[in-house]
């Protein structure tokens, strides 16, 4: 009797452990799988890092074959622009200075014509700073077209203008030399005779000599890398307040030039600024 009732108090514990392994591989299992389930998880992506900006260019200026060239998107990668081109006029240096000795240019030296708007009439402005002078006719050929073409593409580049200034300008012992920034948005310069605007990449400038010294052999690091406009180009060149971009050339007038008799080599300028 014993022993039966023995044999089934065995069995029955081994049934309750048989139970009790089976509740435990279970639960393990569905562990194991949840563990499984977590692990696979997708992780979220991370996010695709934006392209690099593209680097400016180191040259200051964008050179352009036609002036057309200026109103492309490239321009606005640069500090100023340019575009190369050979006088279609005679030498004209004599009459220059003839005129700036009669003082035909008034006591400024200049002839201006200030707040034009988008809707004026550019023939009439080139006829109000030509009517009073007396310049070759290739001269005033050239002048009227730079005032109709060039103050086009700057009207077209300056949309955000109220207005533009003209002026033609006679500068001999009155020139600005020193290198410097302008302090508004914008101009573009024609020289018709004797040399052009000077103009410096900023890699070639030591800016705290420019804002504090006023020493141009203290602001030019190597003077040998000084570049120059040529006679008859036109240029461009943003200033501080320019508004979109690179901006702020820096730049001067020539050195003044002294004939053999000591007197002044004055130059005949074309200036269209944006204020």
């Amino acid at each position: 009797m014993w022993s039966a009732v023995r044999r089934a108090e065995l069995c029955f514990s081994a049934a309750a452990m048989v139970m009790v392994m089976r509740q435990a591989n279970t639960s393990s299992s569905y562990g194991g799988l949840r563990l499984a389930t977590q692990a696979t998880k997708e992780l979220p992506k991370a996010s695709t890092p934006p392209p690099a900006p593209t680097p400016l260019p180191d040259a200051p200026l964008f050179k352009a074959k036609k002036l057309e060239d200026w109103l492309g998107p490239e321009s606005f990668q640069y500090k100023g622009l340019l575009v190369s081109r050979e006088p279609t006029w005679k030498d004209c240096q004599d009459v220059v200075d003839r005129v700036a000795n009669r003082g035909e240019f008034g006591e400024d030296d200049d002839i201006k014509v200030k707040g034009v708007s988008a809707k004026e009439d550019l023939v009439a402005v080139a006829d109000k700073l030509l009517v009073k002078v007396k310049l070759p006719e290739d001269v005033c050929e050239a002048i009227r077209r730079d005032v109709l073409e060039v103050g086009a593409t700057v009207r077209s580049l300056c949309p955000w203008s109220d207005g533009l200034d003209f002026k033609l300008e006679i500068i001999g012992e009155n020139s600005c030399t020193r290198w410097h920034r302008d302090n508004y948005c914008a101009r573009a310069i024609v020289t018709y005779n004797s040399g052009g605007t000077e103009y410096a990449a900023d890699a070639n400038v030591d800016f705290w000599e420019l804002e504090n010294c006023g020493n141009n052999a203290c602001i030019i690091k190597d003077p040998s890398e000084i570049c120059a406009v040529g006679v008859g180009d036109v240029l461009f060149m943003k200033g501080q307040k320019f508004p979109k971009g690179p901006r702020g050339l820096v730049h001067k007038s020539p050195e003044i030039l002294y004939h053999y008799n000591g007197l002044v080599v004055n130059r005949l300028v074309l200036k269209v600024d944006v204020p």
